[in-house]
C-alpha cells in the first residue's frame, strides 16, 4: 500500500514536471512576446517547485537530499506570488521588467524566511525553534496573501472588462497559481506533500491548456485587442501603439524593420526616441501631417495618421486608451510630385513668354498663307498652357472643404459664358430650378466649362450644344452634355479609362484629361454615348451629400441661334 502511494505520487509529480517543462520551455524558446519573460519566470518557478516536490519523495533512499528538496520548496513558494504580480502588471498595461517597487515586493517577501534561517543559526532549542517557523508562517502568509489578492484584483478587473479575455482564461491562470497553495492546505497533515503534488499537476495543466488556447504572452489588453492582431502586423506601413505620455506600448513587424529595433526594446521609450524627428508633427487623435524622420533607410518623408484605440466598452465621451500611429512613407511620391510642379512651373512660363515672341514675329510675315498657320499653332499651344494652368489650379481646390452647391446655376452661368466667347454657336441648357448637392464647387464648375467648350470646340460650324442637368429617381445629380460633332474615338475613351499615356497612345487634350481626374476625385461616373448624330457626356454624381431636392418643374429651357445658325 504505501508503495503503491510512493508510486502514484511519484507518477503525478513526473507528470507535473513533464508539463511545467514543456510550458516553460515553449515560452523560453521565443521570447519576443512583450510579456513572454514573467510568464516563463512564472511557469519556471512552478517547475523548480515540481522538481523539488519530486525529489522530497525519496526520504529512504536519500533522507538528507530529500529533506533538504522539501525545505527548499520555501523558495518558489514564497517567491510565485511575488512572480505572479509582475506578470499581471504587465497583461494589464503596467509596464513589463523589474522596476524598482517590484523588486522592493521580492525582497519584503523573502525577509521571513531569511529571518527564519538566521534563527536557527548555532543550537536552537526545539522551543526556539517552533516559535521562528510560527513568526515565518504567519509573516509569510500575510504577506503571500496580500501580494496573491492584490494581483488577482487587477486581472479579474481587466479582464472582466475585455472580450477578448475569456473567463476560461481567468479561470485557468488563477487555478495555475492558486492550486499548489490551496490544495496543498486543503491536503494538510502528513500528506501535505501529496497535496502539494496534487497543485503542482493542476499547475502545470492548467498552463498547458492556456497557453494552447489562450493570448496569455500578449500584453496590454485595451490596446492590443485593437491595434495589434494579424492584420496589423501584415501592413507594409509602420504602425506604433502610445499611450498617453507618448510611451511606445506596441509595434508592428513594418515598424521593427523601420527603425531597426524589436517591439520588445520600443517598449516604455519616448516615441521621439524611437522616430527620432516625428516631434514636429501632431500626435493627437485623428491627426493627419507629415514629418521627416530617420530611418534604417536614411532620412524618409512620412505621411503620419493617428487613430484614438478605445475600449469597445468605455464611454464615447472618455478619451482613448491609446493611438495608433500609422507612418506611411511617401518621399518617393512626394519627390516626384515637387518634381513634377516645378516642371509644369517651368514649361508653363517659358511656353507662354516664347510663344509670345512666336505671334509677334509671326505678324511680320506679309504672307498669310504661311503667317495663319503660324498664329493657329502658337494660339493652340497657348491655350494647352492655359487650361494646363488652371488645371492645376482648380484641383488644388480639392483638398477644400466641400459645400452646397446648385449644379442647375452652376450650368446656366457656364452655358451663359460659352455664348459670350462663342457667339455663332446654339448652346442651350435644360435645368429645373435647382439641383443641390454637396462637393467642390470650383472642380464641378470647371467640370461643367469643359465639357461645354468640348462639346463647341469640335462640332461642325454653326456648333450645337445641349447642356441637361436632372436627378435620378434615387437623387443622384445628373449632367449631361450633348453634341452634333465627330465624337471621342474608341481609342481615346480607352485612354480616359487607363491610368495615363505612354510615349505612342497620346492624343487627349488637356481638358478632357482634366475632366477624367474631376470626376475621379469627385467620386462622379463619366459615360459617352457617341452615334452618327453626335456624342453625349454624362456624368452621375454618385455618392453626392443631397442638401434639397431637385424640382421637375418648371425647368428652364434656353437656346440661342445666331442667323447663320439656322
Amino acid at each position: 500500500m504505501v508503495i503503491a502511494s510512493l508510486l502514484a505520487s511519484l507518477a503525478v509529480d513526473a507528470v507535473a514536471v513533464a508539463l511545467l517543462a514543456w510550458v516553460t520551455w515553449r515560452v523560453a524558446s521565443d521570447r519576443s512576446p512583450p510579456n513572454a519573460d514573467a510568464f516563463a519566470a512564472l511557469s519556471g518557478a512552478l517547475l523548480l517547485w515540481a522538481v523539488l516536490s519530486l525529489l522530497s519523495e525519496f526520504p529512504h533512499a536519500w533522507s538528507v537530499g530529500a529533506n533538504l528538496a522539501g525545505l527548499g520548496q520555501l523558495v518558489p513558494a514564497v517567491f510565485v506570488p511575488g512572480i505572479w504580480l509582475v506578470y499581471v502588471l504587465g497583461y494589464a498595461g503596467r509596464g513589463t521588467g523589474l522596476s524598482r517597487p517590484r523588486i522592493a515586493v521580492f525582497v519584503l517577501l523573502a525577509l521571513p524566511l531569511v529571518g527564519a534561517v538566521a534563527a536557527l543559526d548555532g543550537d536552537p532549542s526545539a522551543g526556539e525553534v517552533r516559535r521562528s517557523l510560527a513568526s515565518l508562517v504567519g509573516t509569510e502568509l500575510f504577506q503571500l496573501s496580500a501580494v496573491y489578492v492584490y494581483a488577482a484584483v487587477v486581472f479579474l478587473r481587466y479582464g472582466w472588462s475585455h472580450d477578448r479575455i475569456s473567463t476560461g482564461q481567468l479561470a485557468a491562470l488563477l487555478g495555475a497559481v492558486s492550486a499548489p497553495y490551496v490544495v496543498g492546505g486543503w491536503r494538510s497533515g502528513d500528506v501535505v506533500v501529496d497535496g502539494v503534488t496534487g497543485g503542482l499537476f493542476l499547475s502545470g495543466a492548467l498552463l498547458f491548456v492556456s497557453l494552447r488556447r489562450y493570448p496569455v504572452l500578449t500584453v496590454f489588453p485595451k490596446a492590443d485587442y485593437v491595434a495589434r492582431s494579424r492584420v496589423v502586423e501584415a501592413l507594409q506601413e509602420a504602425v506604433i501603439v502610445v499611450d498617453w505620455a507618448d510611451d511606445v506600448l506596441d509595434a508592428n513587424a513594418a515598424a521593427e524593420e523601420l527603425f531597426g529595433r524589436s517591439s520588445r526594446a520600443m517598449i516604455g521609450e519616448p516615441i521621439s526616441s524611437v522616430a527620432e524627428g516625428i516631434g514636429v508633427a501632431s500626435l493627437s487623435p485623428g491627426a493627419t501631417d507629415f514629418a521627416t524622420l530617420r530611418t534604417t533607410k536614411g532620412r524618409r518623408e512620412f505621411r503620419i495618421t493617428v487613430s484614438g484605440v478605445s475600449d469597445g466598452d468605455a464611454d464615447p465621451d472618455e478619451d482613448p486608451v491609446a493611438r495608433a500611429v500609422v507612418l506611411r512613407d511617401v518621399t518617393d511620391r512626394r519627390t516626384r510630385e515637387q518634381r513634377l510642379s516645378v516642371l509644369n512651373r517651368v514649361l508653363r512660363h517659358n511656353v507662354r513668354n516664347e510663344l509670345d515672341v512666336i505671334l509677334a514675329h509671326a505678324e511680320r510675315i506679309e504672307d498669310e498663307s504661311r503667317r495663319a498657320p503660324i498664329r493657329d499653332s502658337a494660339a493652340e499651344l497657348a491655350s494647352v498652357s492655359r487650361k494646363a494652368r488652371e488645371a492645376e489650379a482648380v484641383m488644388t481646390h480639392s483638398g477644400d472643404s466641400p459645400s452646397t452647391i446648385d449644379l442647375a446655376a452652376v450650368a446656366r452661368e457656364v452655358v451663359a459664358d460659352a455664348r459670350r466667347e462663342y457667339p455663332e454657336s446654339s448652346i442651350s441648357v435644360d435645368a429645373p430650378d435647382d439641383v443641390r448637392f454637396v462637393s467642390h464647387r470650383t472642380i464641378v464648375r470647371r467640370l461643367v466649362t469643359e465639357l461645354v467648350e468640348n462639346a463647341v470646340v469640335h462640332s461642325e460650324a454653326p456648333a450645337r450644344a445641349e447642356v441637361t442637368v436632372d436627378a435620378t429617381a434615387d437623387g443622384t445629380p445628373l449632367l449631361r452634355v450633348s453634341d452634333d460633332g465627330p465624337g471621342i474615338s474608341d481609342r481615346e475613351r480607352d485612354l480616359l479609362a487607363d491610368a495615363g499615356e505612354t510615349q505612342l497612345e497620346h492624343g487627349l487634350g488637356v481638358g478632357l484629361w482634366f475632366v477624367n481626374w474631376a470626376t475621379s476625385q469627385l467620386g462622379a461616373e463619366l459615360e459617352f454615348d457617341c452615334d452618327d448624330r453626335g456624342t453625349t457626356v454624362t456624368v452621375r454624381f454618385h455618392g453626392a451629400h443631397r442638401s434639397g431636392d431637385a424640382r421637375a418643374e418648371p425647368r428652364e429651357s434656353e437656346t440661342v441661334e445666331t442667323a447663320s445658325g439656322g
